[in-house]
């Protein structure tokens, strides 16, 4: 689908469709929707005086033109309350528009950038968000289906605008929100691939694709390069598997070499998660395809921020493996010593995540000395039950990354929501054989992980996002605006935002 901008009028705009919108208490549109309404004298008027066309955010409304515009038909999208209405809004809106338009049928549509008006939002950040709304909710993941899709397909999207002294900061935005939502759109392609497609080393060869095309520097630590450094956490995992490990490298220069080693962005890569020798129930064992979701959204960040250009040196790191039972796999009762010396006993095969990370995390402080740190993971099933799919659970040892994050999160609509780190959560990982255990049991799950992974942060600015519900896992396999039900891109956009801001400082 081709996303373009241009300078022209909805009500003489040639397609099959055109979008307007509606703030909550208007009763008679202006701007783009009070001049299509003219067109159609005034029909959209009488139909919100009937109470047919409704204004909550992101509903929608199509209207027949019957040839009094150049387009086939018109579809009205509710903003909700003007004082309300945010970037996120803006995405929400600009994707509920076209998937509209796209469903009955149009293959050409033109649109107005929700937010640019009466919204008061930042004429390039609003053109931004639009883009990021169109091309994050039209994607479908169709590429294991054999029959015509029944939705439908778009061949253009365009943006209009009557002033043409915005173009350039209209096209700047849009050109940002494609670079974002494309890089968005890979992540998802990543997580939604099944695990006999998406083994760790189809994924050090993405990256390694990626690398290549946008000149980071890439590298693999292998079996043999992870047990001359000592990443015992990141291997014992391994071992059930017959596919090979990749702890995946991918570096971004854009400060130079002379300067700090800048952010790491650490991302959990289990391809599949059987649960290993601690089985998991075979209900849901399918969607454990995504539990590489927080590897494919640091991926996908590293071929944005490369494509962005800002000024601070970014690492990624990925590390890739599978969580199988076998007769080699680790068990309940044995003890890993992870690269900086930590000895872990083995209470739960099931809770693999976090001894990648480990070994992850300590490569990040110790070897390349990053800083700041944010790991992200579909490290925890209680996430889901503290904060269902709406935020992601947000752990930090930095009180100006947190807020950070929060703020970021709250533009961007993959929200987060700071949790406890009190020390007396270690109390639940102390172990009786080694000098901590893997699991601290169901209480406070979510936090005993991740007081799990600040034993190998040492002093770094530290974030751990667990993505486990809000990359998809409970939407109860449904759309959500720009969201697609499963494997959605969390936290693709965070990552790359972060990257910005702190380039800006």
């Amino acid at each position: 689908m081709e996303l373009q901008v241009s300078i022209g009028n909805l009500a003489s705009w040639q397609g099959d469709g055109v979008v307007v919108n509606l703030f909550d208490g208007v009763t008679t549109p202006g701007g783009a929707t009070g001049a299509v309404d003219s067109a159609l004298n005034g029909l959209i008027s009488k139909l919100i005086q009937k109470g047919d066309i409704k204004s909550k955010l992101g509903s929608t409304t199509i209207i027949h033109t019957f040839d009094h515009l150049p387009a086939d038909r018109v579809c009205v999208v509710g903003l909700g309350k003007p004082d309300e209405f945010t970037l996120d809004q803006a995405r929400v809106a600009a994707a509920a528009g076209v998937k509209a338009l796209r469903n009955s049928g149009a293959k050409n549509i033109a649109t107005i950038i929700h937010g640019a008006g009466i919204g008061g939002l930042d004429i390039e950040n609003a053109a931004q968000a639009n883009a990021e709304g169109i091309l994050l909710g039209v994607w479908r993941f169709r590429k294991y289906h054999t029959s015509p899709d029944e939705v439908g397909t778009l061949d253009s999207v365009t943006l209009l605008e009557n002033d043409s002294a915005k173009l350039a900061a209209i096209e700047s935005g849009v050109a940002r929100g494609k670079i974002i939502a494309n890089a968005t759109n890979l992540a998802r392609e990543m997580s939604n691939e099944p695990g006999n497609a998406m083994t760790p080393t189809r994924m050090a060869e993405i990256a390694r694709d990626v690398a290549q095309k946008h000149g980071l520097e890439f590298y693999v630590i292998d079996r043999a390069k992870a047990q001359e450094l000592g990443m015992g956490a990141f291997l014992g995992v391994a071992q059930g598997s017959d596919e090979p490990p990749a702890m995946i490298v991918m570096r971004y220069w854009g400060a130079g070499k002379d300067a700090a080693p800048g952010l790491g962005l650490i991302g959990k890569a289990i391809t599949f998660d059987s649960g290993g020798i601690s089985i998991k129930p075979s209900e849901g064992m399918q969607d454990m395809k995504g539990d590489m979701s927080g590897g494919a959204a640091a991926i996908a960040a590293m071929q944005a921020i490369a494509e962005l250009k800002p000024r601070i040196n970014v690492t990624g790191i990925i590390p890739a493996t599978e969580n199988l039972p076998s007769g080699k796999a680790y068990k309940p009762g044995d003890i890993l010593k992870a690269s900086n010396g930590k000895t872990i006993e083995i209470i739960s095969t099931d809770a693999e995540g976090r001894l990648v990370l480990a070994d992850g995390l300590v490569y990040a402080t110790q070897t390349l000395k990053l800083s700041p740190i944010v790991d992200a993971a579909t490290l925890t099933g209680a996430i889901g039950v503290a904060l269902g799919a709406h935020r992601t659970g947000m752990f930090c040892n930095d009180k100006a990354l947190s807020d950070l994050l929060s703020k970021i999160g709250d533009e961007t609509g993959e929200r987060n929501w700071l949790m406890p780190l009190d020390a007396e959560y270690a109390e639940q990982i102390k172990s009786e054989w080694a000098d901590i255990k893997n699991s601290g049991g169901r209480p406070a799950g979510s936090i005993t992980a991740a007081m799990f992974l600040k034993n190998f942060v040492g002093d770094t600015p530290w974030a751990h996002l667990d993505i486990a519900s809000s990359v998809g896992e409970n939407s109860g396999g449904k759309e959500s605006g720009y969201k697609n039900p499963w494997g959605n891109g969390t936290p693709t956009r965070t990552f790359v935002n972060l990257a910005l801001a702190l380039a800006k400082k």
